[in-house]
């Protein structure tokens, strides 16, 4: 990498040097050489790369300056920035202060002639593809130093040295977060939100367990570093944070899934015990029904828990459905299959990730009742969240719909925002839900028996699995009245099968916009339709419910009552991917759906 001289034609020189900074990035990130522990280093280079393009995203910064928008006073300070960035990779590990080679150099450059690299060349290339490659800036700034700059082809690492790695790494991410220094407040808020979109699309293209536990480990290397140094702006490292939590929930979701679970992997993902050593099944012993009404959700009760080493506490199972397969010739492997699933959704809703992540109850285990007889009921034992007293019970919003007043206008957007967000994320880590509707969105009241509608909590996780299991996947027991919410694709009869035709993406979005109909009328769907309960809706009007949703005279009266953006939110997960985009991108799902929540102005 040569020094980065005057504007060429033009291109401004702030651009040219922030062109040079991505190269740098992108030589670091592909430099081989590296021992095995030390890979997730590339990770981090890779990661400080895309928290620089999303600062020049919303600085909206390009080949000339008149469409920056940072403060004209603040220009030159910014390109020192840049420089400082730029002149530190220039010279790590190769020259010295003078630009003079180093006798004992870190870093050397290779030349493009190894044809025995090819390897490596595949581990590059494997690298390249785990982060958004769609980016623009990113695009524009390499070919423009391809065209203009004597750059090396590759580096090699002469000698892996943990310190001095850390050391530069450490400055070049004290610079990027004094870039943020020069946004303003509203500019921050967008930033943040870049990093939050950043994070779903890399964790989106990070599926191997050994890849997720690299972004983890990398991503507490960059954390650690800022607890080391004092430093607290925890809006800077958003983009570390999200990714190294993201990475390591979907990690465990995948080894619990098949089973994989080590002590080696555990400690990779910087969990302290192995698991929990209670078992996930809770002894008969061990819980007491109580004389009291249940909540008014037949699928939910109170219960008093006694573990063994414990005082007795309140608790609440949700019952679950364990549907058997009709398919008597392989029926006994299928149920094998179908239980151990749900044991593996009751030890990853046992994780405090889950609980922190996406807005679910922490389950303690499962319980069986009705032992020994043909009707066995399974259901998930749950405690109330913290801040909410053991004693409160939770309120669907089915129950919030059908007997309190409408909220303002501003709570009902605000937990359109909440759910959404909440799907997006379970998304991100390629987690379907399954049974979305709004019996499964739940609230708690607190001390003073105020409910917060603007603070959701996802239940109703009976069938959800990760998008890309391999074998049959359980499907619901078909109720018309659940049929409402479910895409016709997916009501009525089991349709998953081994061949992987089955429950997709866009199936739990659809689901969703029925919800958010539901909260923009404040109304249930069955009435928001025409009918005065559920049950009078016969099973060959429920495949049509999608269609007369998107009618045009539906569309109009929409528009005409909730307003055009939220409209079009609500008609975007209703009518879903365009034919023959066979999903529902993450990425489209926040452009359609969640972006133009967040632009409801209230």
């Amino acid at each position: 990498m040569e020094a980065v001289g005057l504007g060429i034609g033009g291109v401004s020189l702030l651009f040219q040097i922030f062109a040079g900074c991505i190269k740098g990035y992108q030589l670091f990130s592909e430099a081989k050489g590296l021992e095995t522990n030390h890979q997730f280093f590339r990770v981090r280079f890779k990661t400080e790369q895309y928290r620089l393009l999303d600062w020049a995203t919303i600085a909206q910064l390009s080949e000339n300056d008149e469409t920056l928008v940072i403060n004209k006073a603040s220009r030159s300070v910014l390109l020192d920035v840049l420089d400082q960035q730029y002149r530190l990779m220039l010279r790590f590990g190769r020259l010295d202060d003078r630009l003079r080679p180093l006798t004992k150099p870190l870093l050397f450059e290779v030349k493009e002639d190894h044809s025995s690299d090819n390897e490596h060349f595949e581990e590059v290339d494997s690298l390249q593809s785990r982060f958004p490659h769609t980016n623009a800036l990113l695009k524009k700034s390499l070919d423009f130093i391809h065209g203009t700059s004597k750059v090396p082809s590759r580096l090699r690492w002469a000698v892996s040295d943990k310190g001095k790695i850390e050391d530069v790494l450490n400055k070049l991410t004290s610079l990027n977060d004094y870039l943020n220094e020069l946004l303003n407040n509203q500019q921050l808020q967008s930033l943040t939100a870049q990093h939050t979109r950043t994070s779903y699309q890399i964790i989106q293209l990070n599926n191997k367990v050994d890849h997720l536990c690299e972004l983890f480990t990398a991503g507490r290397f960059a954390l650690s570093g800022l607890d080391e140094r004092g430093y607290r702006n925890a809006t800077d490292h958003k983009l570390e944070a999200d990714l190294a939590s993201l990475a390591q929930f979907k990690a465990l979701m995948s080894i619990i899934e098949t089973a994989s679970l080590t002590e080696k992997t555990w400690s990779k993902l910087g969990l302290d015990e192995m698991r929990c050593n209670r078992p996930l099944r809770i002894p008969v012993d061990e819980i007491e029904f109580l004389d009291e009404p249940a909540t008014k959700s037949a699928s939910r009760v109170p219960v008093r828990y006694k573990p063994a080493d414990a005082s007795w506490r309140r608790v609440w199972i949700e019952w679950k459905a364990l549907s058997k397969t009709t398919d008597h010739k392989n029926s006994e492997a299928n149920n094998r299959r179908i239980f151990k699933r749900f044991e593996a959704l009751v030890e990853l809703l046992r994780q405090d990730h889950a609980v922190k992540e996406f807005s679910t109850m922490r389950c303690l285990g499962y319980y069986v009742q009705g032992q020994g007889t043909a009707q066995l009921q399974h259901g998930f034992v749950f405690e109330n969240p913290q801040g909410v007293a053991p004693t409160a019970q939770p309120i669907s919003l089915k129950e919030h719909l059908l007997t309190s007043s409408t909220p303002s206008l501003t709570t009902r957007v605000r937990l359109m925002r909440a759910l959404a967000g909440f799907v997006e994320k379970l998304h991100a880590v390629n987690w379907l839900h399954k049974g979305l509707r709004n019996q499964n969105v739940i609230f708690f009241p607190d001390y003073h028996e105020e409910v917060d509608l603007t603070k959701p909590y996802l239940s109703g996780f009976d069938y959800s699995r990760p998008e890309d299991a391999n074998d049959m996947s359980e499907t619901a027991p078909t109720v018309a009245s659940e049929d409402l919410y479910r895409h016709p694709a997916v009501q009525g009869e089991p349709k998953d099968n081994s061949e992987g035709h089955g429950f997709k993406k866009y199936h739990d979005i659809y689901s969703l916009g029925i919800i958010l109909l539901e909260i923009a009328y404040w109304k249930p769907i069955f009435k928001i339709l025409g009918y005065h309960h559920a049950e009078d809706i016969k099973p060959s009007e429920l495949v049509r419910v999608r269609m007369r949703l998107l009618d045009r005279e539906y569309d109009s009266y929409f528009r005409s009552n909730l307003g055009d953006v939220i409209a079009e939110a609500i008609l975007a997960c209703l009518s879903g991917p365009s034919s023959g985009q066979g999903e529902f991108e993450t990425s489209r799902f926040f452009e359609m759906v969640v972006q133009k929540l967040q632009q409801v102005v209230i």
